[in-house]
């Protein structure tokens, strides 16, 4: 079993706090089914902790344990992929709330939307590694025949990574490892030792075993790296000329893979080692563009990383028809009509107030007890969503209430 990060909310809330992220994602006009990413996804980190969510759910072993420990969930999410996990396990968190007498929290489109950011942000950190692995991993793929960790290694002139010991987040070792990469592999080449090839969760196994071996006097203070700046982020995409070879989520080269699309768990190691084990190919392709080695600083490192993170947040757009035939397969026009002339228990579609997924999905949130009573009523079982449903639900909702509004809307006088 994986050893995990055990750090309080209140200290990964504020470690990682602070930093401002705005990102245009969607449509990029009111059209879209959101704007833009929170300013700060940790502020749903306070939400998580202010509505109680973490008196049933941990992050990293702090908190309850009534539902799944949320830092431990190797899911590749998006937005409405974490709200339709949400809904359909909703009944069963609102036993869980009448046994505790506890109160239904109500959520704003806004706080849902930061609540969401907050939960979809916790992939990016991953877990903090297994110090035994990461020593086998140093001696399985020769590094401390060049490199060297308090005393281990050193079989001819080393350089020590005892520096990284006080580096909580793997960007900067996959700073260092990046902007080293060529000139490690000429050495590499030069000693006959074969170039490694590093697996998802190989930089934080070998964090852990460097923290735990370093000198303690080579020391210094912690260094914790705050969740990047995603728009920065896309800056260094441009700047650096990644975007020559790469494309996000179709806009960019397609020399190389599109990086726009989902991952789970460990981010960065993930992306560091993806960077290395690709180097050669990227070198090749640089000179075939005339593009020079872009070096990255540890900030810069963070920043790309977490908007290539961030760049599958946001769902693509769904359509609409698929979304009517959900909507009539899943029951839900069972208590919605779609104009107000229809019977209908519960508000007419078109005449719902929503012009963005948090709007739909705040408003599935706070009115799941009144729809799990009519449910019961009439007899139909809690519709469940798979993985990609919920994006089509949202855009025939959307499309309904546009059209409703057109109709009723007597433009300028």
């Amino acid at each position: 079993m994986r050893p995990c990060m055990r750090i309080s909310l209140t200290v990964l809330v504020a470690a990682i706090g602070g930093v401002g992220m705005v990102l245009s994602v969607g449509a990029g006009d009111s059209s879209g089914p959101f704007l833009s990413l929170p300013e700060n996804p940790m502020v749903g980190g306070r939400l998580f902790m202010e509505k109680g969510c973490v008196a049933c759910h941990a992050v990293h072993g702090v908190g309850g344990t009534a539902g799944p420990d949320l830092g431990r969930v190797p899911a590749a999410w998006s937005f409405l992929g974490i709200a339709g996990v949400m809904w359909n396990h909703s009944p069963k968190m609102d036993a869980e709330f009448r046994r505790r007498r506890i109160t239904r929290p109500e959520l704003s489109s806004d706080e849902m939307f930061k609540l969401i950011a907050f939960v979809y942000s916790l992939n990016y950190f991953g877990g903090m590694g297994d110090p035994d692995e990461g020593e086998r991993l140093l001696l399985r793929k020769r590094c401390l025949e060049c490199h060297s960790v308090g005393n281990h290694g050193a079989i001819r002139e080393s350089v020590p990574l005892d520096r990284f010991q006080t580096n909580v987040s793997p960007a900067y070792i996959a700073a260092a490892l990046w902007n080293a990469s060529r000139e490690m592999t000429a050495e590499m080449r030069q000693q006959g030792i074969p170039r490694p090839v590093y697996g998802e969760h190989d930089l934080v196994d070998i964090l852990a075993f460097i923290r735990r071996e370093a000198n303690p006097e080579d020391a210094g203070t912690t260094a914790y790296l705050p969740l990047g700046n995603a728009i920065n982020g896309a800056e260094v995409f441009r700047n650096k000329a990644c975007i020559r070879c790469h494309a996000v989520r179709g806009e960019g080269g397609n020399i190389g893979p599109d990086l726009g699309v989902s991952r789970s768990g460990d981010v960065v190691s993930q992306l560091a080692a993806a960077m290395w084990n690709h180097g050669p190919e990227m070198w090749q392709a640089m000179a075939a563009t005339q593009s020079s080695f872009p070096e990255l600083t540890t900030t810069e490192m963070s920043d790309l990383i977490t908007y290539l993170h961030f760049s599958s947040f946001a769902d693509p757009e769904g359509d609409p028809m698929v979304g009517q035939r959900l909507f009539e397969e899943k029951g839900c026009g069972t208590c919605h009509g779609l104009v107000p002339e229809d019977d209908s228990l519960g508000l007419p579609v078109a005449e719902m107030e929503f012009r963005t997924a948090p709007d739909v999905i705040a408003a599935m949130w706070n009115h799941t007890l009144e729809m799990e009573q009519a449910a019961e009523v009439a007899k139909i079982a809690w519709p469940q969503f798979r993985p990609g449903e919920m994006e089509h639900l949202v855009a025939f909702i959307r499309s309904r209430v546009e059209a409703g509004s057109r109709v009723t809307d007597p433009g300028p006088q």
